[in-house]
């Protein structure tokens, strides 16, 4: 059963914020004696330890659900349950469907600022953007001791402070002019177009860096864009804020186009024709958990490798070349052949006996088989003639990206991006 506490039982007071600060704690001692203030403090402290770390280092954006529909035929947008994290890190929470008929919405709430077209027959479209927004009510009234405000004649005092998220309708602002808090990073990865002269330099340094070379570079330069990113990274406030957005800091959940038509003394919502009411809430931001950027840095065991370098490690001339790997899945050995197949096609020139060390599980331990000859066959099938013919299982096959005479692809990137790579065949 839901706690009471998390549902409103009685009319709310207008809203709450309970104090936060993350820099200041109490330092209790014995006999010391507590009051509202000191209860605060141990609050706010937490409370702001908690939002300071999730908005500086996760972001805003929906966690799970909160989907927003257009229910057919009722002039109602709904937005389901779900969790979404705003711009200054407090978790907003929706526990059931909440709904809002857009005709009386429109009526009732105009935004002098929404900008709204005649569709020449007596009705209206305009463009919203809905958003979820913190919001804090006052809950759970019980005998007060003392007057809350002197005069007040108050007897009882609110007990809970309760945390929602509101779904709030808004004219759609104008795009981002900023690809985000790190656009140096965004403009190094190829998400936007490179025009700071610290990440052009280190482009065209990547670019004429030697292959073998590549990856260890592009890493430093991504690790000097980035911290001139975070340099230049401030709350939108001012320094006097901890936080990286402004109140409200609410977070988007969907761009709409509403078609309005006159129907008696207001409107209907117009759901088909040339100009029908749309809502996409996939134009939203969402927290990625990590587990999954665990899943894209680490591909699950068992799954090929991927073809090329990772674009989160790497920077776009790098991401060009397509590093081979070695297809485990594909690996077999049957006497002395041994036949191996890559992710992308080889410069036959590296693809020597030196370059592969083949090594097989006996009872005394690991064996190296000789390699007597390669050949390459169709550009990306490698056969190996070993020495002896292997019995024993596994075998392991260590293919060169690291030293002197790497595996290259045909168009120069080096195996593995600059590391050996290691295959196990088990049947």
């Amino acid at each position: 059963m839901a706690s009471p506490d998390l549902i409103l039982t009685a009319p709310t007071r207008g809203d709450l914020a309970l104090p936060v600060n993350p820099f200041v704690s109490n330092r209790y001692h014995f006999g010391m004696l507590l009051g509202v203030a000191d209860l605060d403090t141990d609050q706010g402290y937490h409370r702001g330890k908690t939002w300071l770390h999730t908005g500086w280092l996760h972001g805003s954006g929906t966690v799970w659900g909160l989907p927003a529909k257009l229910r057919p035929g009722t002039g109602e947008l709904a937005v389901g349950p779900g969790l979404a994290v705003d711009g200054r890190g407090r978790e907003l929470f929706v526990a059931e469907s909440l709904c809002v008929d857009l005709g009386l919405w429109f009526g009732a709430n105009r935004p002098e600022n929404l900008q709204v077209t005649d569709d020449g027959q007596g009705g209206v479209s305009f463009d919203l953007q809905l958003v979820l927004c913190s919001q804090q009510c006052l809950d759970r009234p019980v005998p007060a001791i003392a007057d809350s405000c002197e005069g007040s004649g108050a007897d009882t005092a609110y007990s809970r402070a309760v945390e929602q998220g509101l779904p709030v309708l808004r004219p759609q602002p104008a795009p981002a002019a900023s690809p985000g808090p790190y656009p140096r990073v965004h403009q190094l990865l190829g998400l936007a177009e490179a025009t700071d002269p610290l990440v052009t330099q280190a482009l065209a340094d990547i670019d004429a860096a030697d292959p073998a070379d590549r990856l260890a570079l592009s890493r430093r330069r991504l690790a000097t864009v980035l911290a001139a990113d975070a340099v230049d990274r401030a709350p939108t406030a001012g320094v006097q804020d901890w936080f990286p957005e402004p109140e409200p800091a609410c977070v988007p959940l969907a761009d709409m186009h509403v078609h309005l038509a006159p129907e008696g003394t207001g409107w209907r919502v117009v759901e088909d024709g040339t100009d029908p009411t749309t809502v996409d809430d996939l134009a939203r931001p969402a927290v990625a958990s990590t587990s999954l950027l665990q899943d894209l840095l680490v591909p699950p065991v068992g799954l090929p490798q991927p073809g090329g370098p990772h674009p989160a490690s790497v920077a776009p001339a790098a991401v060009a070349t397509q590093a081979p790997q070695p297809i485990e899945d594909d690996a077999s050995v049957a006497g002395r052949p041994l036949r191996l197949r890559f992710t992308a096609a080889l410069e036959e020139a590296t693809v020597q006996p030196g370059a592969f060390t083949v090594t097989a599980l006996k009872s005394s331990g690991w064996e190296e088989v000789p390699v007597r000859s390669v050949g390459l066959e169709g550009g990306t099938s490698v056969t190996l003639t070993l020495g002896s013919a292997v019995r024993a299982r596994p075998v392991r096959v260590v293919v060169q990206g690291a030293g002197p005479r790497p595996l290259l692809g045909a168009d120069g990137a080096v195996l593995a991006d600059g590391r050996d790579a290691a295959v196990m065949i088990r049947a």
